[in-house]
């Protein structure tokens, strides 16, 4: 992808998550169990969502001027009431690009998601058409048109339908992968095994370090997302998480406007923190197991051992990014098999600059890095990607979390 392409793109979903307005959807489906005697409207909300509030009020309007409406309400922030929306999902036959979404309710055959006037009416259309025995529209009904697309100055037209937990996960995985600190242990093992010449080394060894640099990273941001998803219904968290978020973004803007490229580089020698001191210990342990005379699956194994130790130090440089991602991600309402599913490729384009130099060390015994200018520029777009994410999630939650 272009360097072009990959600023827009940013861009866009920066603006656009500011600019996203709030959708809605009915539509129907057969064979829904109701009780007959009682119309019965469950609903599915999150407590910071300003829209849920909306729906329950109006609901709370209906249901007084009708005593034939009983509703039942899900907030999304208990466990069991997610179990709860993902069998509706599954009753309902529920489009995949709207789960997630918060208000959602369930109405004998047809489902809402969103709020707004429109919806409202169709919500009291509908009831009253249940409570006069007529026959719903098998075909379904857009309550409220679905906006799409919007105009961004400079941007011109785009589809902000396209923005969605997968596309979040490969904009920030890149981001989050263009690493000068990740990059500088990278090119250290490679310089050194091509000076050796040897290719099924520099296949073997730097292959070894990647996939291990990966699981660690994997595992790293697992366990944050593990993390948020118990203490979900805490929601001091999300606003703890957004002031951190915030701060990182402001220390990359200070770094951008500062000409740093790596923190953990650019040291003078008498200003060595704890992290340089320990990077340069595993560098050395790296360089002791290429010179030693050990056999491949020894000496594979003490680089494992090695990149997991520099990745731990690394993660200094990069935790705005899987601590934003996470967060957002335990906001949404998904399936075991997704959220990993997410994780699996935020970490897959987090690794595809340092495989891409990999696999170009292999084929030319050649090392090859990105120029200083082009990562102050990512410096750049990442400290306004993470600003944007920071204040969404302080000030207007219910946007990033599809409220």
């Amino acid at each position: 992808m272009k360097l072009s392409k990959i600023i827009k793109t940013v861009l866009v979903l920066a603006i656009g998550m500011l600019l996203l307005p709030s959708f809605s959807f009915a539509q129907n489906t057969e064979n829904i169990d109701i009780q007959p005697e009682k119309v019965i409207a469950n609903v599915f909300f999150s407590p910071t969502c300003p829209h849920c509030a909306q729906m329950e009020d109006a609901l709370e309007k209906i249901s007084q001027e009708d005593n034939n409406l009983e509703i039942h309400r899900f907030s999304i922030t208990d466990k069991n009431n997610r179990e709860t929306l993902k069998d509706f999902y599954k009753q309902y036959d529920f489009p995949d690009q709207y789960k997630g979404g918060v208000p959602v309710v369930f109405i004998k055959d047809r489902y809402f998601v969103g709020f707004n006037s429109d919806v409202e009416l169709s919500i009291r259309e509908y009831i009253k058409e249940q409570e006069n025995d007529h026959q719903s529209d098998v075909q379904g009904v857009i309550s409220a048109s679905l906006v799409e697309k919007i105009k961004i100055p400079f941007l011109g037209e785009v589809d902000v339908s396209k923005y969605s937990p997968l596309a979040l996960s490969v904009i920030l995985g890149i981001l989050d992968g263009f690493n000068a600190c990740a990059m500088v242990a990278l090119l250290f093992l490679l310089s050194t095994l091509i000076v050796i010449g040897d290719r099924k080394k520099v296949f073997w060894i730097g292959g070894t370090f990647i996939f291990v640099s990966g699981l660690v990273y994997f595992f790293f941001i697992a366990v944050w997302m593990n993390l948020f998803l118990i203490l979900e219904q805490v929601r001091l968290i999300t606003y703890l998480v957004g002031a951190i978020v915030i701060i990182f973004s402001l220390f990359l803007l200070k770094d951008y406007f500062s000409g740093v490229v790596c923190k953990l580089c650019q040291v003078q020698p008498g200003n060595k923190n704890i992290f340089v001191r320990i990077q340069e210990f595993f560098f050395k342990k790296m360089q002791f197991f290429m010179n030693a005379q050990l056999s491949l699956p020894l000496m594979l194994l003490g680089v494992a051992g090695v990149a997991m130790g520099i990745n731990m130090v690394e993660l200094v440089c990069s935790f705005g990014f899987p601590l934003a991602f996470t967060k957002y991600l335990s906001g949404l309402s998904l399936s075991p098999l997704s959220y990993y599913s997410y994780l699996l490729i935020y970490i897959f384009f987090y690794m595809l600059d340092d495989l891409i130099v990999f696999l170009i060390a292999v084929f030319t015994l050649k090392a090859v890095k990105a120029s200083d200018k082009y990562l102050q520029l990512i410096k750049l777009i990442s400290a306004i990607i993470l600003l944007v994410l920071g204040l969404l999630m302080i000030f207007a939650p219910q946007i990033l979390f599809f409220g």
